[in-house]
């Protein structure tokens, strides 16, 4: 499970094949950090919903 505030294209290679990384995937928005993170989907609650999807991943 990676949580980067930026382009997630190089935590591929740490969380294996059942991790999820949840990121930040564009530039140029310009706001604070609350509301560019809701809008772009990097919220406590996708940050959640991948950790299950990793772990149910790692049972199958």
């Amino acid at each position: 499970m990676a949580v980067e505030a930026g382009i997630g294209l190089t935590w591929y290679r740490h969380v294996g094949d059942a991790g999820r990384i949840v990121s930040l995937e564009q530039f140029g928005a310009s706001a604070d950090a609350r509301t560019l993170f809701a809008e772009y989907g990097l919220t406590a609650e996708n940050v959640a919903q991948a950790a299950r999807e990793s772990l149910a991943a790692t049972r199958d």
